[in-house]
């Protein structure tokens, strides 16, 4: 009933067409639609493990990461966006969507993004609805949105899931720089995932157990940025098992003295970048999980400090008359037990559960719940070593752009849900190996202020797809539709 009531408050304070904010107060409401083809590369199967039985043919399903990663890029076929703002200092946006269910889409051979039936229908929305207080020195901003805190899409630090439940409080004064996040985490857990977190002990927990359904993650970034370059230092604390309580994540308190009690799990991360020229940025992130040190230790408790690493640069180039040309190159890795952990409410991950009603109640293979964990950092996980390209060109005119990304991907087969003991032994790209090298095109043309239309195709060669040894095949997909767009969100402050 929540979203109903937010609806309503929502049109009350909304009227219809762009929101008037030279008024105190202001509101905006409008419809979008696309209807076309999205394909996307997938893993070959849907379903990768039961994750629980509810009795007789009733399940609950693990699908595999880079499945849910591409149908997230999925719009959806019609938006109702409703808007209210008082002045430019605060403002409360929400979208209610129809979108495609993830199975039906999956199983869909043309990957249409559209349904007529109320079956296909994904039932896990809205996905964005947030409020913000602008300030002169930032913003805060909370509801649900996915924050931008990162200068690529293939960050290490709070680059995996779509979206979080979260308060996001920026504060910029001169060349300081401070960011404080709270999440709010699923911490739904199968049987066997319960059993394993009372029965799992931490050293450090010193026999107590932590256990309650409750998970939330805080993330500190501090820095300065002197315009020809930054750097943060960014502090992530997870807690899992334990109810949140004020000196878990007290605003000004750096590392909160938990000692990763049993209950949380930290991680260290560094940021830098410089700007040598104009429009241009090299960037790096290096990111330490379970830090080992004498405090606290276990004799004989053999321990791993985990890395991940990001080095990326990104480069705007004016062509006048012509337009631009925006280009990104980033280089990953990621440790085989990255964001992973003994106990399951401290794995570094944002659980989503697709409820679905895809699949009719009374056949052998009924699921009503898929369940994907999203790391809480790299967005392809742990165990990689990937190498990113993209290239945009926009002409002057901004009625055309068009989109190309090539990858490099190798993975070993160490997921977020894997053995985190035996994960930890390994070395990168461990066990089987999976290759993928991609290319990825995409086109937008602008017809006028609210219709559009896009095209594009992909390409991917797989060696060891899934990483199944011999499991060697390409892939190819189209995209193709149109899109009807007739109101642009509330502004945001920059970097909102």
């Amino acid at each position: 009933m929540r979203p109903v009531f937010f609806l309503i408050f929502l049109l009350l304070f909304s009227q219809v067409g762009a929101g008037d904010l030279t008024e105190n107060i202001g509101g905006s409401a409008g419809i979008d639609i696309n209807a076309g083809i999205w394909g996307a590369p997938t893993a070959g199967v849907f379903a990768i493990d039961t994750m629980e039985k509810f009795g007789g043919n009733w399940m609950a399903l693990r699908i595999p990461l880079e499945t849910a990663r591409h149908f997230e890029t999925l719009e959806p076929f019609f938006i109702l966006k409703l808007g209210a703002n008082y002045k430019d200092d605060f403002l409360i946006y929400a979208e209610f969507p129809l979108r495609r269910d993830i199975e039906a889409w999956y199983q869909d051979s043309y990957k249409r993004t559209y349904t007529f039936k109320t079956s296909e229908l994904d039932l896990n929305v809205p996905t964005t609805a947030w409020g913000q207080w602008n300030n002169p020195a930032g913003f805060v901003k909370f509801g649900r949105f996915k924050p931008e805190i990162s200068p690529t899409p293939n960050s290490i630090i709070l680059g995996g899931a779509p979206h979080h439940d979260a308060i996001h409080w920026k504060f910029n004064v001169g060349a300081a720089r401070y960011d404080l996040l709270l999440i709010s985490l699923n911490a739904w857990l199968s049987e066997d995932e319960k059993k394993e977190q009372h029965d799992i002990q931490i050293p450090n927990a010193r026999k107590r157990i932590y256990e309650e359904p409750t998970k939330n993650l805080l993330l500190h970034k501090v820095g300065l940025d002197g315009g020809f370059g930054y750097f943060s230092i960014i502090e992530q604390s997870l807690i899992g098992g334990k109810n949140l309580e004020f000196r878990d994540f007290s605003p000004f308190t750096a590392w909160h003295n938990n000692f990763s009690y049993g209950y949380s799990k930290m991680s260290v991360a560094f940021e830098a970048g410089l700007r040598p020229v104009k429009k241009s940025e090299f960037y790096w992130q290096f990111a330490m999980e379970d830090i080992q040190s004498p405090v606290g230790e276990v004799e004989g408790d053999k321990g791993y400090t985990t890395l991940a690493f990001l080095a990326g640069y990104k480069q705007k180039i004016p062509l006048g008359i012509y337009g631009d040309i925006e280009s990104r190159i980033d280089a990953v890795r990621t440790d085989p037990q990255f964001n992973n952990n003994k106990v399951p409410l401290q794995k570094m991950t944002s659980r989503k559960i697709y409820n679905s009603n895809f699949r009719e109640q009374g056949k052998p293979n009924f699921a009503d719940m898929y369940i994907v964990d999203y790391p809480l950092g790299y967005r392809r996980g742990p165990d990689a070593i990937d190498l990113w390209w993209n290239i945009k060109y926009t002409p002057a005119s901004k009625k055309f752009n068009a989109e190309l990304e090539t990858a490099y991907l190798r993975q070993g087969d160490c997921e977020i849900y894997s053995n985190h003991q035996k994960c930890s032994e390994r070395k990168v790209l461990g066990g089987v190996e999976e290759k993928l090298f991609l290319l990825d095109l995409l086109a937008n043309y602008l017809y006028n202020e609210y219709v559009g239309f896009y095209a594009g195709a992909g390409f991917q060669n797989a060696k060891n797809k899934d990483n199944i040894d011999g499991n060697n095949r390409n892939d190819a997909w189209v995209r193709i539709g149109f899109h009807i767009r007739s109101l642009a969100p509330p502004r945001k402050v920059d970097g909102s």
